[in-house]
């Protein structure tokens, strides 16, 4: 038995009770690609914490009660497993929305590399599967290469169309560019348009951003590199 299906054994009921609370969750982590329901993850939350709890309860009434009175140890080490207890919700709370910005970071980074090879590609008049299959492949493009691959995924494992699946990645992909630019496709596809023009404007667009952001990060750094020196 998992760990989750446990912990969903025992606060089952008390999250789907608290769901409509956490529903933000949902969407961070659909865009987190985490794969637990919202069930699932707010058990994990709540029997990980009454676990943590009662621990740190019990290991610092010991240690307290080293240096005072028994009745006053019990009621810091009440309080202060409280705290941390309330911290580590916190943490769970928070996950989803950290990894989700993370995995935008990383789309980011290499996503107009792999728009530019998708316009390559689009260029032969391939099927969009075989599109979306090819950039799955390449590793190289890390996060980007993981929401086409779930495009394709859905195409020939679960039979969407490829309107559909595209749509589909557009809603819980954390990266707004891309979002933009699935919708952009499925437009295009639908329309009967040049989708190997509609890539190129898209990947000289990326790729002056890239640029910029390139330059920004240089200035910023030769900034830095002359405060240093000044200082020294």
């Amino acid at each position: 038995m998992s760990y989750a299906t446990f912990s969903y054994g025992v606060y089952g009921n008390l999250s789907r009770s608290l769901k409509p609370y956490f529903i933000d969750i949902k969407d961070d982590m659909q865009k987190a690609n985490i794969s637990y329901t919202l069930e699932e993850y707010l058990s994990m939350a709540f029997f990980t914490v009454t676990i943590t709890f009662f621990i740190e309860a019990v290991f610092l009434s010991f240690m307290l009660g080293l240096f005072t009175q028994p009745a006053l140890a019990i009621i810091l080490s009440f309080i202060l497993s409280s705290g941390i207890s309330a911290l580590l919700f916190f943490i769970f709370y928070t996950y989803p929305a950290t990894v989700s910005k993370n995995r935008e970071n990383k789309i980011q980074k290499v996503l107009p590399f792999a728009i530019s090879y998708l316009t390559t590609l689009s260029s032969s008049k391939a099927q969009p599967i075989v599109l979306f299959k090819t950039i799955g492949q390449f590793k190289e493009y890390g996060e980007v290469a993981k929401e086409f691959n779930d495009i394709a995924s859905n195409i020939e494992l679960f039979g969407l169309t490829a309107s559909a699946a595209i749509k589909k990645q557009a809603k819980i992909t954390p990266s707004g560019q891309l979002r933009d630019i699935l919708w952009g496709i499925n437009t295009v596809l639908m329309s009967g348009g040049d989708l190997t023009m509609y890539l190129k404007n898209k990947s000289e667009n990326l790729m002056n951003d890239y640029r910029g952001r390139i330059k920004k990060y240089s200035q910023q750094l030769s900034l830095y590199v002359e405060i240093y020196l000044t200082l020294i």
